[in-house]
Formats: structure tokens, sequence, C-alpha cells
């Protein structure tokens, strides 16, 4: 046993659905059932890692509530995740919490902002992320348990409470869990943590804030340059939040399956090439927009020989490859355009797997 844990205790039966029934009337979950975060399950991930259960890994907003590693472990167990998917968890809480990452906007915007994880490195094959078909969803207990678990903690130690505090007009799927992996083994390219400068033995996880899901299909595209040509006009979209904001502010992250990746690299074009492709295509005719609305663009110097660019510079738009195979399929996060994502390194292998349950129930850090 690391260290002593501190968080107050309830006594309730070692079954998810009394603890489903107090999480709901304390306002915990996300409502769906939870696993109860008995002494012996929260040790067994905090065995996980090298940090004390006191050691503070990042100050959640809004309401900055320190996020001990402790408090995340209750979270973790409460998502339903593996001891050996909590350094994942644990280096995702201090990616978010990072001022670049601006947890405070995502949390409190009337957008339906959520962070997506991305997972790269050898740590995918240890712990089972899913990085092809259906990685987005509904395959894999680590991709939905780590990416919920991060929404718990953002909820129960950030405050993030809906309505209350997260004005979220709609919300989204997303914020119940949004993680997977890049299939970095089908990339013609680097791995995206290699690009930003890790080693390829590093596990990585990369937080980017989205506001959705746009798939993107074509199946009529011969070339690179042609199938490029409907990426960008399908993210190009005056209703994107991207546009609301400065033009040298946020990222667009777009997946690509393995058939497009291929197809794209096949014509000789590298990620650079990718990004200034997109850049440029992406800069939209002032037609599109009611005529109303050309003297508040031009006010807000968006405005650039008639075309309004969605980003300022080719680096805004992130590339990386996953999803299945045969699919004639790409996807993008719709950007929030506020935040920018972080890229964090994961504390692994870790010390030691173990499994565990008993009683009592420590607090999730409300």
């Amino acid at each position: 046993m690391r260290g002593t844990l501190v968080s107050e205790t309830h006594a309730v039966a070692d079954d998810p659905l009394e603890l489903l029934d107090l999480a709901e009337r304390q306002g915990w979950g996300d409502g769906l059932p939870l696993i109860p975060p008995t002494t012996e399950r929260v040790q067994n991930l905090l065995d996980t890692v090298t940090e004390a259960p006191d050691a503070i890994v990042g100050i959640v907003e809004p309401r900055r509530g320190p996020a001990t590693t402790e408090k995340i472990a209750i979270n973790a167990v409460m998502a339903g995740c593996r001891p050996e998917y909590f350094p994942l968890v644990v280096a995702a809480v201090r990616a978010v919490c990072e001022p670049r990452f601006n947890l405070y906007a995502l949390n409190t915007t009337t957008c339906c902002a959520t962070p997506a994880l991305m997972i790269n490195g050898p740590v995918r094959h240890a712990v089972g992320i899913e990085c092809g078909y259906s990685c987005l969803g509904h395959n894999g207990r680590a991709n939905s348990t780590i990416g919920r678990a991060l929404r718990l903690v953002m909820r129960n130690v950030g405050g993030a409470i809906p309505g209350a505090v997260s004005k979220s007009t709609f919300g989204q799927p997303g914020r119940l869990s949004l993680c997977f992996g890049e299939w970095e083994e089908k990339s013609p390219w680097q791995p995206f943590h290699v690009r930003r400068g890790f080693d390829a033995s590093d596990s990585v996880v990369t937080v980017h804030c989205a506001t959705g899901t746009q798939d993107i299909a074509d199946i009529w595209a011969e070339n690179a340059e042609e199938l490029i040509w409907v990426l960008a006009h399908s993210i190009d979209w005056i209703g994107n939040n991207k546009v609301l904001v400065p033009q040298s502010d946020g990222e667009m992250l777009l997946l690509l399956c393995p058939d497009f990746a291929y197809k794209i690299a096949r014509d000789g074009l590298s990620i650079d090439d990718v990004q200034a492709m997109l850049h440029q295509y992406t800069q939209t005719p002032i037609e599109r927009w009611h005529r109303n609305h050309w003297p508040k663009l031009e006010e807000r110097g968006y405005v650039e020989n008639g075309k309004v660019p969605l980003c300022a510079s080719p680096e805004q738009f992130l590339i990386a490859v996953a999803g299945g195979e045969s699919g004639h399929h790409a996807l993008s996060f719709c950007t929030f355009g506020l935040t920018w994502s972080v890229s964090q390194k994961i504390a692994w292998p870790p010390p030691s797997k173990v499994e565990g349950e008993s009683c009592p129930l420590p607090s999730s850090g409300q």
C-alpha cells in the first residue's frame, strides 16, 4: 500500500446499482453505471504510478479543484478503468490542466466542446487501445473508460456540472468519453507523437478540443490533390466554431483512414504538403456568408483578397491515421478554436499491475 487515502468515505454496498443511486443523489456521475471505488480498488490503481496519493497532478478549472492522484484514481475506478489504464488517465489529466489547453473555456462554454484523447506509442497495444475499426466508440474497454475517467475528473474535481457551470447548449456524446489510438502501423508517415518531438518508443497522450465529429466520405478521388480538395471543403463550413475566433487561434485535427493516407502518400505528398494544401483550399470566398455579415468579417480582419481563411497557418491542421481499412472515410474533429492541443508523455510501463476489490468508498472529489 502506497500512502493513506484521505478522501471522505461513504457506507454503501459493493454493488454498482447502489453506487449509481448514491452518485445520482450526490451529482457525481454521468448517468451510466459506476464501479464502486473501494479502498482496495483505488490502491490498485495508485500502485501503477510513482506519484504519491496526495500529489497534485493538476488544477482543474473552473472550480480550480486540486486533482490529486487519489482523486483521479477514485474517478478512474468509477469509470471502469483497469489498473494498467491509470498512467494514461494521469497523463491526460495533466495535459488538460496545461494553461495552453484552456480548460476553463471548455468547461464553461455554450459550445459542446470536449477533450478528444489520442494515444500513441507502445502503450496502445499493451493496454488494448483501439486504433482501427470503430476506434471512436463501442469498441474496447480501454478507449471507453480512459476517456470517461477524464470526464468524471472534470466534473467531480473541476466542477463542470451541466447547467450550473457547464453551459453547453446541447452537449454531445463525446462528453461521456472520446479516446482512441493512432494506427501508427498503417501510417505512411511518422507517427503523430514523433512529429511532435517525442521518441517512437515513447507512449504519449495528445488532448485536442473537439466540438464534434464530421465524417468525410469519398469514392471519386483518384489522386491526392482531388482527395485533399474534398477534405478541405468538408471542414470549411461557415458555421464552424473556428470561424468565430481569430484565425491564428486553435487547430483542426483530421483523421485519415489507412486507405486515404496511402492514396495521398502514394502521390509523394508529405504531412507538410497536406497541411499546406488544406490551408490553401480552406480560404473560403466571402460570398458564402450572407452579405450582411461581410462588414463584421472585415472588421475582425478575417478577409484576405475576398476570402476568409479558416486558419492563419498550415501548422494549425493536425493530421493522424486511424480507423478501419477499405472505408473511404476521413473524420474531422470540429474544433472549438479557443484551445491548443497538448501532448503529454505517459509514464509507461507502470511499476506494477495488480487487481482487487473491497469497501469502503472514498469520495470522488466533490
